[in-house]
């Protein structure tokens, strides 16, 4: 949730941090960038601490910088749930140097969530490469040490929009995916209409649901996104919308296409309607679902209580949201999607499994679970003919009705291979594929036991 903060200790003494045994400090100089872009050097005190630097300016001021998920985790990796009690047992921690959260000011911070994707048709990749625009915003590509590609980021002034592949960023050996989504507030003046000023602020339960739905969620609606894999083909597309669909699906048409911004939405709304019409399921909606589903249990997983004003302030998602109810009961529909092929069938009956397009994928699935069944059925056959083999080869009498090796002729019905297994004086019929691999493995055991004999001789 809350994640890389910058915050400054309004009138503290350094004395605390200095008598400190856990803080050790060490004097460096580096590179920063003043409110005009212009970079200036600065030297400092530096200690750090469990993933955070506990910094002190020549000139007395007092910052702490880094990973609040991390100190929380003794300095472990931050991929995995932060919970909003874990924020606030992590601010606690934080007392423990001096720090009072209401003389805590933020510069800067992060929000967002780790996603898990349990989905074997999609990884972080898909996400974040699906992201083709977002109005005004420069796009820049994230890449780990080894510069490769693990995400993408979208800057402004204010703000950046970050979405990548958590575990390749951590370098994790994990074989869950979990993809990244955050909104990082690099200055604070968006947040002065939600009173989020210092570091206690950001433990009112409420204020955390403002920055969710107001900023975090609307930041997933602003965004155009398109994953080919969802819509390979595009013969299905009336004439008229073909050649729209060129331009829709090419970031280069929305960053260079000069429109109002009236008619930039419009596209958007016609481009996001043939996606959910024709694809096989919506990227966008999954990603929504997922931030909805796990802000929800981010937010359930609080031991504090719900403020009772929430809901005059906050209105229905952030109500369902603080009194502990599931988010998509009040807000959104649970969606579903096709089992074979992923398209979205939340507008089918409640027991629906398969889409109904021309009955294919009822059909396919239909179909897999006859050959499944058969399947089983002929392993379960042959066992026991290779059981009856090795058992009795010897004792075994073979009467063949067919020939197995006769090609068919067109025009001429071709008979089924059958043969008659005498066992004990018992008489056993096989037919068919089933009598076609008892010929073969007798033959087989019978050509085994031939040479045997003649090395013997």
């Amino acid at each position: 949730m809350i994640d890389y903060i910058n915050i400054h200790l309004k009138g503290f003494n350094f004395q605390t941090w200095f008598s400190d045994s856990r803080l050790k400090f060490e004097f460096k100089i580096s590179d920063e960038r003043d409110k005009h872009g212009n970079v200036i050097q600065t030297s400092s005190e530096i200690a750090q601490y469990k993933g955070l630097d506990f910094v002190h300016t020549l000139s007395g001021q007092c910052f702490i910088k880094g990973s609040i998920h991390r100190f929380f985790n003794a300095g472990g990796d931050n991929s995995n749930r932060f919970s909003f009690s874990n924020f606030i047992e992590a601010v606690e921690d934080l007392e423990d140097f001096g720090v009072i959260p209401d003389k805590a000011i933020l510069k800067s911070f992060e929000f967002g969530l780790n996603l898990t994707i349990p989905e074997k048709h999609l990884t972080a990749k898909s996400f974040y490469n699906s992201i083709i625009y977002r109005t005004g915003e420069i796009e820049k590509c994230m890449s780990d040490d080894g510069n490769i590609l693990i995400g993408k980021q979208f800057t402004t002034e204010d703000t950046a929009i970050k979405s990548y592949d958590k575990i390749q960023q951590a370098k994790l050996d994990n074989t869950v995916k979990i993809i990244r989504y955050e909104l990082r507030f690099r200055r604070m003046r968006l947040l002065k209409r939600f009173g989020i000023e210092t570091l206690h602020d950001l433990t009112e339960k409420s204020n955390l649901i403002q920055l969710f739905e107001k900023k975090l969620l609307k930041s997933v609606d602003e965004s155009i996104y398109f994953d080919w894999k969802a819509l390979l083909n595009t013969n299905k597309l009336p004439n008229y919308q073909k050649k729209k669909f060129l331009n829709w699906r090419n970031p280069k048409w929305w960053r260079e296409q000069k429109m109002a911004r009236k008619a930039r939405n419009q596209n958007k709304i016609n481009f996001e309607k043939l996606i959910q019409k024709h694809a096989k399921y919506d990227i966008k909606e999954l990603l929504k679902q997922k931030i909805i589903n796990e802000f929800s249990s981010v937010i359930e997983s609080s031991n504090f209580p719900p403020d009772n004003n929430t809901q005059k302030k906050q209105g229905t998602l952030a109500a369902s949201i603080v009194s502990g109810n599931r988010v998509e009961n009040a807000t959104t529909v649970k969606r579903k999607y096709c089992q074979v092929c992923g398209k979205d069938i939340t507008h089918l009956k409640k027991d629906a499994k398969y889409c109904n397009d021309n009955r294919k994928c009822r059909d396919k699935a239909y179909n897999m679970k006859v050959s499944e069944s058969r399947k089983a059925k002929k392993t379960q056959k042959q066992k026991e003919i290779l059981k009856l083999i090795d058992n009795l080869g010897h004792e075994l009498k073979l009467t063949k009705t067919t020939n197995p090796s006769r090609k068919k002729i067109k025009g001429i019905p071709s008979r089924k291979t059958s043969i008659v297994v005498t066992i004990n004086g018992t008489r056993k019929m096989y037919h068919g594929s089933a009598a076609r691999f008892f010929l073969k493995e007798f033959e087989k055991k019978t050509e085994n036991q031939e040479t045997k004999l003649s090395h013997i001789t």
